[in-house]
């Protein structure tokens, strides 16, 4: 079982410490009306962020960027009853790591155990900024022991590399293991080197770009949202039995990358010319081994990822308005839209600019 593409199958960041903006363009900052309209959209009373596309459910990674944004705006109320409704309903018994989802409708609310590495690093590293922020030293302790578990059960060897799984149980096997390369949240990886076992998380770093730089394929040269490593084989492929998409896991590669100064030339140019491929309407996914794309467009969240990261800067597109956050359709678009203007205002740059230069 892979309860984890259940979360994109109806719908179907935080922010930059190098800040490039948009040629033609000026930079467009996150806005208090911005992160009011999200938390009365998304966010309950008692801190729980609703997923909208996808049965009002609710996930870890969407409590990681709730938080992120919460710690941004300096909104420490609905920090608190984020993270403590993270941690009454989502706390595993036995480590620091997040149950991946809480269905509203269902009894038990929880009824998979499993954890999204994501949603886990997403929480540690809002906990990370906002001890630093409001001089709260418990909050960056429980961010070490998020840190410290998952190094522990979701960081294994694979071949030569240290892979990161996307969760606990359901990822790896004798002969391959599933990765998803929008899982290596960068700038709380870079975290993970100062608070836990810095060469370990180095390797993951390293390793992971290499999977990234590696791991494109097709037309366009992307990363698919899943893809396989196997030992004694150096190059990953697209994993067997995964649509062979680049679609609303993987959109949000490139966005990781810029907000860790690590989107070099090379990956840049890729993505600038599939953001910029389309005449101004992007496909929701494009399909990486036939070359079909969805039949429906992008949400307004893809074109917040692209202008974010600076991708979208060729002839032609420097008019396009950044997206605001009342056009978003639901949570996923939304949240990339946030997540996108936060990469404009250097959110987690003290950690960048430690660590930045070393992958």
């Amino acid at each position: 079982m892979f309860p984890f593409l259940a979360r994109r199958r109806l719908l179907q960041v935080a922010a930059g410490g190098l800040c490039l903006g948009v040629p033609g363009k000026e930079a467009k900052a996150a806005a208090p009306s911005d992160w009011s309209l999200y938390k009365q959209r998304y966010v309950s009373s008692d801190g729980r962020v609703v997923d909208s596309g996808n049965g009002m459910q609710s996930h870890s990674e969407g409590q990681g960027y709730g938080m992120l944004f919460a710690q941004a705006f300096d909104d420490q109320d609905v920090f608190d009853r984020m993270f403590a409704w993270t941690e009454r309903t989502l706390k595993r018994q036995g480590d620091a790591l997040h149950a991946w989802h809480y269905l509203p409708n269902v009894t038990p609310h929880v009824p998979d155990t499993n954890n999204a590495t994501d949603g886990d690093l997403l929480i540690a590293l809002a906990l990370v900024l906002a001890g630093r922020r409001w001089g709260r030293p418990e909050l960056e302790a429980s961010a070490r022991d998020i840190y410290a578990a998952l190094r522990k059960r979701v960081v294994v060897t694979v071949g030569r590399r240290a892979v990161l799984l996307p969760g606990l149980d359901g990822f790896a096997w004798p002969d391959h293991a599933l990765v998803n390369a929008s899982y290596y949240i960068m700038p709380s990886l870079m975290a993970a080197t100062e608070l836990d076992d810095r060469s370990v998380w180095q390797n993951v770093i390293r390793d992971g770009m290499d999977l990234i730089r590696r791991g494109r394929f097709g037309r366009w040269n992307l990363p698919p949202d899943w893809m396989q490593v196997s030992p004694g084989i150096d190059m990953p492929a697209i994993a067997r039995g995964r649509p062979a998409r680049f679609s609303y896991d993987a959109v949000r590669v490139p966005l990781y990358l810029q907000w860790a100064g690590l989107l070099d030339p090379g990956l840049r140019a890729d993505f600038q010319r599939y953001w910029n491929g389309w005449g101004g309407t992007m496909p929701a996914w494009v399909n990486l081994q036939t070359g079909e794309r969805s039949p429906y467009d992008a949400p307004p969240g893809f074109y917040a990822v692209g202008i974010g990261a600076g991708l979208l800067d060729m002839p032609g597109t420097r008019s396009m308005a950044f997206p605001s956050m009342a056009q978003s359709p639901d949570y996923y678009s939304a949240s990339l839209t946030l997540l996108a203007s936060l990469v404009m205002d250097g959110l987690a740059s003290d950690i960048v600019q430690r660590d930045g230069g070393m992958f």
